[in-house]
């Protein structure tokens, strides 16, 4: 077997193990490889991002795919493909080893570390050029799909600059003629009737030409329009796992698949070319929550997205794809089960029963908890959402934990009723957590198309910067904080009680 570019063959071998539980080796989903292409320049870039997928996740959706749908996913059948080039991403910011979504991809789309919570703004203040401004001035278009709000961190660091990230009304309003199209939730961020200063900026996105969207049925009628701003939710976008069972918000909310689709159209024509951003912004809500169903549904949501990016790519052969995670999360992985781990296959499969997103399971949780019996209606509830016959022990201790009253914990962490449903379900699905929260760890790089070679072994994630704009020839560095000014704000601040991490 020949290894990719990037990984050892012990590497893979451990990346894939769990392919095993599915009796064949993987699938390639796709019909072959656009090529690494060395040397060559893309006319377009797609960049990929499943946030908060933690290394294992591919490995399980592969699993999943096979179990729920019968075949495997594009991005595993990528990693066995020759000419497809694999790397890492190191994650940390500059305040932390382990990275927030802001942070991370302000070093994709400015070069520069920042702390997190920053979108492309060091800590001096100093504001930095993300890609969006610079690949509109090269002649080129820009896109950003995203299954949260539009104006969330990931698709921020590519083309706002602001000193939070919760600053989305700012945001909003930094798009408007730097991004050509713009799909995920957040209309309330462009409703004069919710923004706090009352501003029409959906109006003003139609002035300026926009066809502004705000159904799938609108989506899917949108062909031909150049330049698009779809809101399909106040907030984030549901959970696949919850778009899948509820009729309404199927036939309302689009899926990632429909809104790449819709993006790759509208910005294909453009004479220069085009950078698309597509997130699958749910995948790290999901693990916060320690919820592997929600997890996997919306990572094949991810997948889907990409099999379409990879039919756009192949039937050109001018576009380079990049498919990565911003940082782990929670690290999800399935734990040997039983004597001599013989039930690890049964308990994993048990995750397809699920019909309900924790968000959801949650908040109907802790109405029960109050009610007259409240067991019963919870072990109900439990059934229903994950089709499993929980225990009365468990049903008890859900019961407390939706109340306010949460059993010991030994990892604090866990303190809370999603990492109490979490560990409850592990004993049923084998699927074990490390936390409620990002993690450090590295995380997947997959390229491929002209320049996909930039991309191979380890990189910071301020490479990406470097490498999207040199293919891109776009002539622009951002200054980046020196390790010595980073200590100094970092003593100087007020808000900051313990050292920062600097290195950069």
């Amino acid at each position: 077997m020949n290894t990719a570019p990037g990984l050892t063959r012990r590497e893979l071998i451990e990346l894939g193990a769990l392919a095993g539980l599915a009796g064949v080796a993987p699938a390639v989903a796709s019909r072959g490889p656009v090529g690494s292409q060395p040397a060559a320049r893309p006319r377009n870039v797609v960049f990929m991002v499943s946030d908060g997928m933690s290394i294992a996740v591919p490995a399980l959706a592969e699993v999943f795919s096979r179990q729920v749908r019968g075949r495997g996913t594009h991005w595993y059948g990528l990693l066995t493909q020759p000419g497809v080039v694999h790397g890492l991403f190191e994650t940390h910011s500059l305040s932390s080893l382990v990275t927030d979504s802001a942070a991370a991809s302000t070093a994709w789309g400015s070069g520069s570390r920042v702390f997190n919570g920053a979108v492309n703004v060091l800590p001096d203040g100093t504001a930095l050029t993300p890609l969006a401004p610079l690949v509109r001035d090269s002649g080129r278009r820009v896109g950003l799909v995203t299954t949260t709000t539009i104006t969330h961190a990931t698709p921020a660091g590519f083309a706002a600059t602001v000193k939070s990230r919760d600053d989305q009304a700012t945001i909003a309003t930094q798009y408007l003629g730097r991004v050509d199209v713009l799909l995920g939730g957040g209309s309330e961020y462009f409703s004069a009737g919710q923004r706090p200063d009352g501003r029409d900026l959906r109006g003003e996105f139609a002035a300026a030409g926009y066809a502004c969207l705000a159904t799938r049925a609108e989506l899917l009628r949108a062909g031909g329009s150049a330049r698009l701003l779809g809101t399909f939710g106040v907030g984030h976008l549901p959970y696949t796992l919850d778009q899948r069972n509820t009729p309404e918000l199927a036939a309302r909310v689009p899926t990632l698949v429909e809104m790449t689709r819709a993006a790759l159209a509208a910005l294909s024509p453009a004479e220069g070319g085009f950078l698309l951003q597509v997130e699958g912004g749910r995948v790290d809500h999901a693990a916060h929550n320690n919820d592997i169903a929600a997890l996997l549904w919306d990572q094949l949501a991810f997948d889907d997205a990409l099999g379409e990016v990879l039919e756009f790519a192949r039937a050109r052969g001018d576009t380079l794809v990049i498919v990565t995670s911003d940082h782990g999360n929670s690290n999800p992985g399935l734990n040997g089960m039983g004597d001599e781990y013989k039930d690890s296959p049964a308990c994993f499969a048990r995750i397809a029963g699920a019909s309900m997103s924790f968000d959801r399971l949650t908040a109907r949780l802790v109405e029960l908890a109050s009610e007259p019996g409240a067991e019963e209606g919870v072990a109900a509830l439990l059934r229903r959402a994950t089709g499993l016959e929980p225990s009365a022990a468990e049903v008890r201790l859900l019961c407390a934990a939706g109340g306010g009253t949460l059993p010991p914990a030994l990892n604090r962490q866990h303190a809370n009723l999603v990492g109490v449903l979490g560990a409850v379900l592990a004993n049923h699905y084998g699927v074990g957590w490390t936390g409620v929260s990002h993690t450090s760890d590295p995380v997947l790089l997959t390229a491929t198309g002209p320049g996909a070679d930039r991309f191979a072994g380890l990189h910071p994630l301020t490479d990406a910067f470097a490498a999207l704009t040199e293919l891109l020839d776009i002539r622009h560095r951002n200054p980046s904080m020196t390790p010595e000014a980073a200590r100094a704000f970092a003593a100087d601040a007020p808000r900051l009680r313990q050292p920062h991490w600097v290195a950069v």
